[in-house]
C-alpha cells in the first residue's frame, strides 16, 4: 500500500511537467490545398509556388510535411474534422466561417484588371456599368455582391478570361498577378493583345490555417514563427514590371 502511494505521488508531480502535446519537431504535418496553378499544381507530387514555400517553411521548423491536393470544399472539411492539420491558400473570411485558426500570412498578392490593348481600362474602372467581367472562380462571391453594378458577370477559368479579353468578348477580367505572369509567358500571342492595369484592383493576403482538431502543439509552432519571423511571398504590380 505504501509503495502504491509513492507511485501515485510521483505521477501527480510528474504529469504537470509533461508536454501539452505528444507532437514535437520531426512530427508529420499534413497540409492540403486546392489546385491553383501556378501556386498549387496537382500531380503525382504536388508542386508550385505555394507548395514549395509551405514545404520549406515547415521543414525549416523541423516538421516533416505531406501535402495533399483536394477540391477546396473537401480540403476545408478535412481541416474541420482534423484529417489534415493545415490548409493553405485560405482567406480570413473562410477561416472565420469554418472555424479555422490563421497562423501566418504566406502570400500577399495583387489582383489586376485586364482589358484589350485597344480599349485599355484601369483599376478604378472595374465596376463601370459597361464592363462585362470575365472572372476567375476565386472572385465569384465578390462579383455576386456587386451584381447590380455591372451589366454582365461571367465566372470562368483564368485562361478563358485571357482569351475573352483578347478577343473583345469581355471588356475586363480580374486575375492574380502570378497567374497572369505565367499565362502571358505561356501564351505570348495573347500577351500582345492584353493591357494590364498599372494599379491593382485589390490586394489580398492568404494564410495557412490550422485545423481546430489538429494534435500539433500550436504553442510550439507559434514559437517557431515568432523566432524565425519568415517573410511571406509578395506578388505586387509595382515591385515587378508586367
Amino acid at each position: 500500500m505504501i509503495r502504491l502511494l509513492h507511485r501515485l505521488r510521483f505521477l501527480l508531480f510528474a504529469l504537470p511537467m509533461a508536454p501539452v502535446s505528444a507532437f514535437a519537431d520531426g512530427e508529420n504535418i499534413i497540409a492540403a490545398c486546392s489546385p491553383w496553378p501556378p501556386y498549387v499544381v496537382d500531380g503525382e507530387k504536388p508542386g508550385g509556388i505555394l507548395v514549395d514555400y509551405v514545404e520549406d517553411l515547415l521543414q525549416g521548423f523541423g516538421y516533416s510535411v505531406r501535402i495533399d491536393v483536394f477540391p477546396w470544399k473537401r480540403a476545408i472539411e478535412a481541416a474541420r474534422s482534423g484529417n489534415v492539420d493545415v490548409i493553405f491558400c485560405a482567406e480570413e473570411g473562410q477561416a472565420k466561417t469554418y472555424g479555422l485558426e490563421y497562423e501566418f500570412p504566406i502570400l500577399i498578392s495583387d489582383t489586376v484588371l485586364l482589358s484589350h490593348r485597344d480599349a485599355p481600362l484601369e483599376a478604378s474602372q472595374v465596376w463601370h456599368h459597361r464592363i462585362a467581367l470575365g472572372a476567375g472562380y476565386w472572385y465569384g462571391d465578390l462579383f455576386e455582391s456587386r451584381r447590380q453594378d455591372v451589366d454582365t458577370i461571367e465566372v470562368v477559368d483564368d485562361l478563358t478570361i485571357l482569351r475573352m479579353v483578347a478577343s473583345n468578348r469581355a471588356d475586363g477580367g480580374l486575375m492574380e498577378k502570378a497567374v497572369l505572369d505565367s499565362l502571358l509567358h505561356t501564351y505570348p500571342e495573347l500577351a500582345e493583345m492584353i493591357h494590364v492595369s498599372s494599379e491593382p484592383v485589390t490586394t489580398q493576403t492568404f494564410y495557412f490555417a490550422m485545423s481546430p482538431a489538429t494534435q500539433i502543439d500550436m504553442r510550439h509552432l507559434r514559437q517557431h514563427i515568432t523566432k524565425s519571423r519568415p517573410k511571406p511571398i509578395i506578388q505586387q504590380v509595382n515591385s515587378n514590371a508586367l
